[in-house]
């Protein structure tokens, strides 16, 4: 172990404002920050009945920091990573605050966090309104700082973080135990030899102990990317510096980005250059290329696709659009916990139409949980205004309440009148255009809230009696409690009815039957068994109606564990909102998610244009086909940079591979992967390795998928990390893939870097 106290990591002494140099003035929120870390007294609230005081302050060291959280009297506490706050929401705008009655505290005490991988908030009540907003600000600053930190700044604070991590008697230093420990735990199997040589030309100090500072110097020596030296070399002058017109060419010749002027490449010179000389020269170093490859400018996602850049005045049922089936529940259909929290997530994640089952609750307040089951029981009128305030901070296109109504005509007019009263004039309540002949677009509809339900006829000017929605008939049909396979006539109420102005829900009687009897105001719900067997049986019927009007795919009944089935045939057949249970991480909703990357994450993604005219057929494509596109994607995978080893495997220094699969029409689906590397899941490097081709019919429904894997000589292999994203979102040339989790949690800073190169076939370019 290292000894204590004879090195300090450069600025990590503890910072007190009281105590800097001579002369220094403290800004307000130096003051703030000091203030913090002496910390204070809050209340913290889980419910009307539960509530502690607990002892909060801010922990600082070098780079980190972290909220801790102790109970009063107690030892004990409990470390919140800053970086893990997400959300820092002030006053009442957390759930739990409209539950308490008359025990609710002043707004201006009440605060919450919303902390990553935590189901519901941190609520906190302060003492004084000082204090509270003390420490809103004080944490809002922090975050800022920490969500604008560059690529070195990131690099820097990962490093600090392992460093910390690694230094297990706090002595600021690490000794080469310690050093070969931290490599082993970061997959880098190198020998003794070699560790103890590169450790010896950074301890200068010569005591076989790293300070952070020589640490750093280390780590900049093996993380030396020389496929990156190799690239930077073929564009530098002869004094290792890259200009701006050889930046230009570059980006231009190798990245595809034809755009790129001499100006631009100044300005990213100014972006990613570290080294304060070469910026004031405006030539760029290998370091600020490296920075530049690792940025979103070098992402294998196309960066301009990061905003809204597809048309949006095309009517609704033109676009795939981001839904989420049984949105309150936080688990499984039977049991689970129902939470407002969930639609807030949902609705942060760019959802843009979240269900809610609706059913009579005490005191003439409609409740929300699914029925028949155990599943707990939230307000109606909570998750309106958590519609109301969270809706649009994703995104600024309509949000659509898909609601299943089991409620009596009284409770149907409360909800009514909750939701003219919540959501004013963000509701829904007339026609965009009275002549039109079909939908209104996303773009007349921004800020608009719709509702999807039943709705009586014109000439009814009473509460009536309607079918019953197809989802909730098919739930109890295939439910575990109730088994009623006929449908029946419920009553609605006028109040309710006169909320709905599109999606209008109507029974699906087949394709003949919908265009015969029904119009673009209609919508159908479809369990996933029976739309996978229209898909299948009558495809390009199916991409017919779906081209006029509006289709619901929801999951089968006996998903009761949560599970999901694959959207990807449902897409495929144009249909628009394909829900998916967004509390389950597995491989559906990260496709979902993969779908909804494009288009800034608006929730809204144009469909293709086979998918809105003509009679594409996705199940029986020739190359005659009218929709097909020949393209050729060629796939080099160079290397990859400090890949986790798996949850289940922390012992043993992986042995990557990567698989590249593409995912799509059924014509479309292929899969190829690179050789294994043995012990090595630092730096992998593949420059033996082949390009991978892959000959792809319909590009604009095709996906493709990087998957690195663990190779197991004992048993199935493990999955290390993935990414995935639609073709249409690809950039070309030299590109870094940032891997992720199936929950799509960042797995910073795993990544793979590759060489991409796309050509259509027909007109022998690229995207």
């Amino acid at each position: 172990m290292g000894k204590r106290g004879r090195k300090t990591a450069p600025g990590s002494e503890q910072v007190s404002f009281t105590k800097r140099q001579q002369g220094y003035i403290p800004t307000e929120i130096d003051m703030a920050l000091s203030e913090m870390e002496d910390g204070a007294y809050f209340v913290k609230v889980k419910s009307s009945r539960w509530r502690k005081t607990r002892h909060i302050q801010l922990s600082r060291d070098h780079l980190s920091m972290h909220v801790r959280h102790q109970s009063c009297g107690s030892k004990k506490h409990k470390l919140i990573d800053i970086k893990k706050l997400t959300e820092i929401r002030v006053g009442y705008q957390s759930p739990i605050w409209e539950t308490l009655g008359r025990k609710l505290p002043p707004s201006e005490l009440c605060f919450s966090l919303v902390i990553e991988d935590e189901n519901n908030p941190l609520n906190l009540v302060a003492v004084t309104p000082s204090s509270a907003q003390l420490w809103i600000k004080g944490l809002q600053h922090l975050n800022a700082n920490l969500e604008n930190l560059d690529m070195k700044g990131q690099q820097l604070l990962w490093t600090w973080e392992h460093f910390k991590a690694a230094d297990k008697d706090n002595s600021n230093s690490l000794s080469v135990k310690e050093v070969k420990k931290l490599l082993d735990k970061l997959n880098f199997a190198a020998t003794s030899k070699y560790v103890d040589k590169h450790l010896q030309e950074f301890d200068k100090s010569g005591d076989s102990h790293l300070s952070f500072e020589e640490f750093t110097d280390f780590f900049k020596k093996i993380t030396w990317r020389p496929e990156i030296e190799r690239l930077y070399k073929k564009y530098c002058d002869a004094d290792l510096k890259l200009q701006p017109k050889e930046l230009v060419r570059f980006l231009q010749n190798d990245q595809g980005m034809n755009d790129v002027t001499n100006k631009m490449a100044l300005e990213l010179i100014d972006k990613f250059e570290p080294d304060e000389e070469f910026q004031s020269k405006k030539v760029m170093s290998i370091y600020g290329f490296t920075y530049l490859l690792m940025s979103p400018v070098g992402d294998v996602f196309n960066h301009k696709h990061r905003q809204v850049v597809m048309d949006m005045t095309k009517p609704l049922s033109s676009y795939f659009i981001a839904s989420s089936h049984n949105t309150y529940l936080t688990h499984d259909q039977l049991f689970g916990k129902s939470s407002v929290e969930a639609y807030i997530r949902a609705l942060e994640k760019g959802c843009r139409c979240v269900e809610l089952d609706a059913w009579d609750g005490d005191d003439d307040e409609p409740i929300i949980y699914h029925g028949y089951t155990l599943t707990s029981k939230i307000k109606f009128a909570d998750v309106i205004e958590a519609v109301r305030d969270y809706g649009f901070k994703a995104s600024n296109y309509p949000v659509i309440l898909s609601i299943e109504n089991h409620c009596s005509v009284p409770q149907q007019n409360k909800m009514a009148e909750i939701l003219k009263n919540t959501l004013g004039s963000k509701l829904l309540a007339a026609p965009v255009d009275p002549q039109e002949n079909t939908l209104p677009s996303p773009e007349q509809l921004k800020g608009k809230v719709l509702v999807k339900g039943k709705r009586l006829p014109k000439e009814s000017e009473s509460d009536g009696e309607v079918s019953e929605e197809d989802e909730a008939a098919n739930v109890e049909e295939n439910g575990v409690k109730k088994h009623q396979k006929s449908k029946k006539n419920v009553k609605l109420s006028r109040a309710l009815s006169e909320c709905v102005v599109y999606a209008v829900s109507r029974h699906f009687n087949g394709f003949a039957d919908a265009e015969a009897r029904s119009d673009f105001h209609h919508i159908s719900s479809l369990n996933e068994d029976k739309a996978e067997g229209l898909a299948k049986s009558k495809p390009s019927d199916f991409v017919k109606h779906n081209q006029w009007q509006l289709v619901r795919i929801y999951p089968k009944g006996s998903r009761t564990n949560s599970s999901n089935y694959d959207p990807l045939s449902n897409w495929n057949v144009g249909c628009q909102i394909v829900a998916l249970n967004y509390q389950t991480e597995d491989e559906e909703t990260y496709l979902n998610q993969a779908r909804f990357r494009s288009n800034g994450e608006a929730g809204y993604v144009l469909k293709p244009p086979c998918l809105l005219e003509g009679n594409f057929d996705p199940i029986n494509i020739t190359k005659e086909s009218a929709a097909v596109d020949p393209t050729s994607i060629k796939v080099t995978v160079i290397s990859a940079q400090q890949l986790p080893k798996p949850p289940n495997n922390e012992n043993d220094v992986i042995d990557p591979y990567v698989v590249v699969s593409v995912f799509g029409v059924d014509a479309d689906r292929q899969s190829l992967k690179t050789s294994v590397i043995e012990d090595n899941g630092f730096n992998p490097m593949w420059m033996n390795d082949e390009p991978m081709e892959f000959n792809i019919l319909v590009p604009s429904l095709a996906f493709l998928e990087f998957k690195v894997m663990d190779k197991d000589s004992k048993g199935s292999n493990d999955l290390v990390g993935l990414y995935t994203l639609a073709v249409q979102d690809i950039a070309q040339g030299y590109r870094h893939v940032h891997l992720e989790t199936k929950g799509t949690k960042k797995l910073t800073p795993a990544t793979l870097f590759l060489h991409i190169e796309i050509e259509n076939k027909l007109s022998g370019t690229g995207f």
